[in-house]
């Protein structure tokens, strides 16, 4: 790992890994607990926080509980799990987030017991990378004994942190965590006309087809080096909370009136909003403030208005200025892909190549109106 400064931030890169971390606020600014990185909230690309070496590891069999008021994603999962490796995202700050996700990732190792973590409000979703081995986790959840039964690709948990548990573990294991405030899930939950009243139906490393897909979608362009932006992981906190609402805590649903999409000026305020941020630096909670809407209720009529979720009508609108850019200027292929929003050029072509069937160096010697090159 090297690290560098510009502009008096402080930029760690990581040469291979799950993801380029960023802390990036929802509600609040705020950074990861114990991070010396100086956090920009304008910042359109990731602020990777540094792994902690091996040695500041905390020592599981003489720290039986982690530490107090930790809450379980980042540095304080890392150390219920003995890795001292690991990459987070944070929604929210640092001292009351409302979503994270954390890669955790560990080599051959003997079971072990891991610490007692204090009681939290939120939900944990850990999804299984790679199919865990029968007998690989273990733990008396309410006193009840759990584990792993059978091994099932992209195998989900829900847990509620609110409940106690003991947990032993042995490696290898590959997961990612996504941790949920039970804030955000009433916010969510108050949004779509669900009673705020829910309780979570537990379960243990079973197919769930929509949280794997939404992790497929989140490790898709990781392996490219491709950094995710705001709006992306926005949107993920929010359907993953309203899809935990609905199939695992069976809240139950009030009539609501039928509703419309967004009004013109919606739609107009809303596009000029994505234009001005193509690299996708904003959330919809902004967007929606802008619209006089929740977040929820402007999702649906952003969808009914457009067609798309909103992260996709960003993609196409990054399309679109690169293709005008293509047609009408000289400018080079990687120069046009960071005036669209895209994070490099090997981004922008192949996202232009997947939307367009072509690719965006034949699509301008098809289209240019003679004053760009070939």
């Amino acid at each position: 790992m090297r690290s560098s400064a510009r502009n008096g931030r402080c930029v760690l890169r990581k040469r291979a890994g799950f993801v380029l971390s960023r802390h990036w606020p929802v509600t609040v600014s705020g950074d990861a607990v114990g991070s010396p990185c100086v956090h920009n909230v304008e910042m359109s690309r990731p602020v990777v926080l540094p792994q902690r070496k091996a040695e500041e590891t905390l020592d599981k069999r003489a720290v039986p509980h982690a530490k107090s008021g930790a809450r379980m994603f980042g540095s304080s999962l890392a150390d219920v799990f003995s890795t001292p490796a690991y990459d987070c995202r944070v929604v929210g700050s640092d001292q009351k987030p409302e979503f994270a996700v954390t890669r955790l990732r560990s080599g051959p190792r003997e079971m072990e017991k891991a610490p007692t973590y204090p009681p939290d409000q939120a939900i944990l979703i850990c999804v299984s990378l790679t199919p865990a081995a029968i007998g690989q986790w273990q733990a008396l959840y309410n006193g009840r004994s759990v584990g792993v039964t059978r091994a099932t690709p992209f195998a989900t948990t829900f847990i509620d942190l609110s409940c106690r548990m003991e947990m032993w573990v042995r490696g290898p294991f590959d997961y990612l965590h996504y941790y949920l405030s039970r804030d955000l899930l009433e916010r969510i939950a108050l949004d779509n006309a669900v009673a705020s009243s829910f309780q979570l139906r537990e379960v243990f490393f079973v197919e769930d087809l929509v949280v794997a897909q939404m992790t497929k979608n989140i490790l898709s362009p990781v392996k490219h080096g491709e950094p995710l932006d705001r709006l992306a992981l926005d949107q993920t906190a929010t359907l993953l909370g309203a899809h935990t609402l609905q199939a695992h805590c069976g809240a139950p649903r009030f009539a609501v009136p039928h509703r419309r999409g967004l009004e013109p000026w919606q739609k107009l305020r809303t596009e000029e909003m994505l234009r001005a941020h193509l690299e996708g630096n904003i959330t919809i909670k902004e967007l929606a403030t802008a619209c006089s809407l929740s977040a929820s209720h402007f999702g649906r009529c952003f969808r009914l208005s457009f067609g798309d979720s909103v992260h996709q009508r960003l993609i196409q609108l990054r399309i679109d200025h690169a293709k005008d850019l293509l047609s009408r200027t000289t400018k080079t292929l990687v120069e046009i892909a960071l005036l669209s929003g895209f994070c490099d050029q090997a981004a922008f072509s192949r996202t232009f190549s997947r939307i367009e069937h072509t690719t965006p160096s034949r699509w301008r010697r098809l289209n240019s109106d003679g004053t760009a090159v070939g």
